[in-house]
């Protein structure tokens, strides 16, 4: 049967067909922005630590430490819940979600400007509280965004969104960078941010439809929402401890220079987790969500065969970085950064773990298993509070800080036992993972040895 002229694709369209289908792929959407984000902030990094001397990076890095401790001391899981539930499209459901929001977002602001001085004094740096003050006003800004940030995951919006993240993280950088060489101090980071959370926010209004919200409140979702953030926001705040007492301890601990070589470690660490994130979050959980919601069996099959290809690839180069830590510092900085590489060795053995056990945390979380993620939370507490005082005792700042590098570790082993539970683990695979970022770790290793003294 011969395709009538108005059917029929011309031989020219269908590569571009071809690879349109390609590069609208979630994976590959998410692994582009991944790239591109941490290209960026490679590059922002690289010119910063040539403006300005390690203890700005330092001070950010308290400051990013206390607003991530309020916003997780808090979280409700919004996104989860939004991609996940029935009525997740629905003008109701969403304006109800919005209004909770933004009083969450005015409390956390009212509370960080009051507390301001008085956790600076605990940290025993009383110059850091206007700075803790000014940077509450975010939350507020970002709470005020709309629930299109949210819903662009679950209606595989990935491109629309991960352009406009894209966007106001290049102003940011922009705005940053010329502030610091015309200042040459931590308020020129701390106005770039403000300045990106204001440009994100209206951009959550601009690129989207059906953006505007409208105050409201239905006591049957505000009821969905707390059944499912009691799990959360348990989990969270162990999070919390988990990824924050390191920074906040070292912090009362180390001068602001040593602790700004550990800051720029963590942020180069940053840049893998950010892809386990996005990729387990945006990828592998609507995907998951929307088998869950129609009913399909074997998630089992589906699981693996989503993750296959990124696994591979990401552990071994996960594994990369651990091996070759001195050589990326060398790259990247100039002589007085050189302390960041054991940090970096160190901090890099959690996303070497991590893409496995974000993975494996939204699968159960789309089968309805939500108090997996608590269960694996504390696991890494206990963990934390066996390991870190063992490792502080033996070896200082540096035994810490490798408590907190093995910290996936327990939470992984408690997320393949409820996997193996519900039938979703093929051990065999995760092996073969881990493998692959042990290649990487040896090869690092051996580039690392050829190349450094050539960059001493």
């Amino acid at each position: 049967m011969t395709a009538s002229p108005s059917t029929a694709l011309p031989d020219g369209s269908r590569p571009l067909q071809r690879w349109r289908g390609l590069i609208g792929r979630d994976t590959n959407v998410v692994i582009a922005s991944v790239i591109v984000t941490n290209l960026l902030r490679a590059i922002s990094t690289v010119i910063l630590t040539r403006l300005l001397v390690p203890e700005i990076f330092g001070m950010s890095g308290i400051i990013g430490a206390i607003s991530f401790a309020a916003a997780m001391a808090s979280d409700l899981g919004f996104q989860a819940f939004v991609v996940r539930h029935q009525d997740g499209d629905k003008p109701e459901f969403l304006d109800t979600v919005w209004t909770i929001a933004v009083i969450r977002a005015a409390v956390l602001t009212t509370t960080l400007a009051v507390l301001a001085t008085p956790i600076a004094n605990i940290l025993a740096k009383p110059e850091l509280a206007p700075l803790i003050a000014l940077s509450s006003l975010s939350f507020v800004i970002e709470g005020l965004a709309s629930l299109t940030l949210l819903t662009a995951i679950r209606n595989r919006q990935l491109i629309r969104l991960s352009l406009l993240e894209l966007s106001v993280l290049a102003v940011q950088i922009v705005v940053g960078i010329v502030l610091a060489y015309l200042w040459r101090n931590i308020w020129a980071l701390l106005v770039a941010l403000l300045i990106s959370s204001i440009l994100k926010t209206a951009l959550s209004y601009i690129i989207f439809s059906g953006a505007r919200r409208r105050i409201a409140f239905d006591r049957g979702y505000a009821r969905d929402l707390w059944h499912f953030a009691r799990y959360v926001t348990g989990s969270s705040i162990i999070t919390l401890i988990l990824l924050q007492s390191d920074k906040l301890v070292l912090a009362r601990l180390m001068p602001l220079e040593d602790f700004g070589l550990y800051i720029l470690a963590g942020n180069l660490v940053a840049a893998p987790l950010a892809f386990t994130t996005a990729y387990a979050s945006r990828v592998l959980y609507p995907a998951y969500a929307q088998l869950w919601r129609d009913g399909v069996g074997d998630l089992c099959r589906q699981f693996y065969a989503k993750r296959w290809g990124p696994s591979l690839l990401y552990s071994f180069a996960a594994g990369g970085l651990i091996g070759s830590a001195p050589l990326v510092i060398a790259v990247l900085y100039d002589p007085r950064y050189a302390g960041a590489s054991l940090y970096l060795q160190l901090l890099a053995l959690n996303p070497f773990f991590a893409l496995a056990s974000n993975s494996a945390n939204e699968a159960l979380t789309a089968t309805g298993r939500i108090e997996a993620t608590l269960q694996a939370s504390i696991s890494k507490l206990v963990w934390l509070a066996i390991a870190a005082p063992i490792g502080f005792v033996f070896g200082g700042e540096i035994g810490l800080v490798a408590a907190i590098g093995l910290m996936e570790v327990p939470a992984l082993l408690v997320k393949w036992i409820q996997m193996h539970r519900a039938a979703l683990l093929r051990l065999g695979y995760e092996i073969l993972f881990l493998s692959a970022g042990a290649a990487g770790i040896l090869i690092g290793a051996v580039v690392n040895w050829l190349l450094i003294d050539s960059l001493g």
